[in-house]
């Protein structure tokens, strides 16, 4: 275009107390987006942190609604009718989102479709049957309203086109990719991160959020199979902000005499050391639309073992260690010998950063402003 493309995006996942994957996703788009000359606008219903987006970014932050969904039907199309001038198009980050009859083209960024294909490892908000059932229509709207639909993975894209066959052929997969503000750490921090978080040993370690869906009954149970009592065990570091389930998980570590160690949430700025400290990364989740752990680790040069669910398998390919969903006996197996061939899975991890270096910011930022430009060609009816 001739002049500079004007995005309004939804910067919700910025607003959460912690920042997820999703977060990480969102601002990496407005990095790119930004280099490339992209004029963002943000909305949300809560008020951002300001270390979090750059300063020159407006953002309209409105609250009610009455939940996120009933947010996105009601408040939001009122907010982006009502900023002036119009945007050329507007990116809807999270899922869904995307109203219906707007003046301008919408993108639509589709993470994964757990909730719809594995319901039951949902937390769902009561009655559970009414949040499926309006969390399945705010997607396949969301998808065949909006003019392009970005997917993370091969595996959302099948997703996609099982559930939402009208959505295929706009769809495109952009993979997530490396934060730049993540580079491999030297051995000091990895020093320092041992002795903040395991009296000095070298550990294994988890970091993700917690939640049924990520398997960490079946790493603590593998755990105790593979290392009767403890025998031979390395410290096992779950990182992640502390929920309910986070404290079952530690009562059942102490019940299975696990060595399991819950730090809570890790800022950014520690997680290069907290990786340099770890000997092996274990992600066991049951499903992932992307999963950017993992490709820490890569980049880290620290060794995989993940589950096959869903995107896993895509991002470490041949640098991981890949056993079937749920499988503590499989796991148990692997783990057992992690800790009595380290060389052989260091020799594994090493390979890890080359096949991160597959995930590239700049590739993903280019594809993702040629995506906004053929959006926004669609509001003028050009091909």
């Amino acid at each position: 275009m001739a002049r500079a493309l004007r995005v309004v995006i939804d910067l919700r996942p910025l607003a959460l107390p912690s920042v997820s994957g999703v977060g990480v996703h969102v601002a990496q788009l407005l990095e790119g987006g930004r280099a490339r000359g992209v004029e963002f606008v943000g909305v949300s219903d809560r008020v951002i942190p300001a270390e979090r987006i750059p300063k020159d970014i407006p953002v309209v932050s409105r609250g009610g609604g009455g939940g996120r969904i009933r947010w996105e039907w009601g408040v939001l199309p009122r907010i982006l009718r009502a900023i002036t001038p119009p945007p050329d198009l507007y990116h809807a980050t999270w899922n869904h989102g995307v109203p219906r009859g707007l003046p301008f083209p919408s993108v639509l960024t589709l993470h994964d479709l757990i909730p719809w294909k594995h319901p039951e490892a949902t937390p769902w908000p009561r009655p559970a049957i009414l949040h499926q059932a309006l969390y399945r229509r705010a997607v396949a709207s969301a998808a065949l309203v909006a003019k392009r639909v970005i997917v993370v993975s091969e595996t959302t894209r099948r997703d996609l086109v099982a559930l939402i066959p009208g959505a295929a052929d706009r769809t495109v997969v952009i993979p997530n990719t490396v934060p730049r503000w993540f580079q491999a750490a030297g051995p000091d921090r990895g020093r320092e991160a041992r002795e903040r978080y395991a009296g000095g040993d070298p550990y294994w370690l988890y970091l993700g959020g917690f939640d049924p869906r990520k398997e960490i009954g079946t790493l603590l149970q593998a755990m105790a199979r593979a290392f009767p009592g403890g025998a031979g065990a390395p410290p096992l570091v779950l990182a992640g902000s502390k929920n309910d389930v986070s404290r079952r998980e530690e009562d059942r570590a102490r019940a299975l005499a696990v060595r399991a160690i819950f730090p809570g949430y890790v800022p950014d700025d520690e997680l290069p050391g907290l990786f340099a400290g770890a000997t092996l990364f274990v992600y066991p989740s049951r499903y992932e639309g992307f999963g950017i752990p993992p490709l820490l680790a890569l980049v880290a040069g620290v060794p995989c073992v993940v589950s096959d669910g869903g995107s896993l398998p895509e991002i470490v390919g041949e640098t991981g260690f890949i056993v079937p969903v749920g499988n503590r006996d499989a796991l148990a197996v692997i783990l057992r010998r992690a800790a009595e061939d380290p060389a052989a899975f260091a020799a594994r991890g090493a390979l890890g950063p080359a096949r991160a270096a597959r995930f590239n910011p700049d590739e993903a930022a280019d594809r993702t402003l040629r995506v906004y430009e053929e959006a926004a060609r669609s509001r003028a009816g050009l091909p």
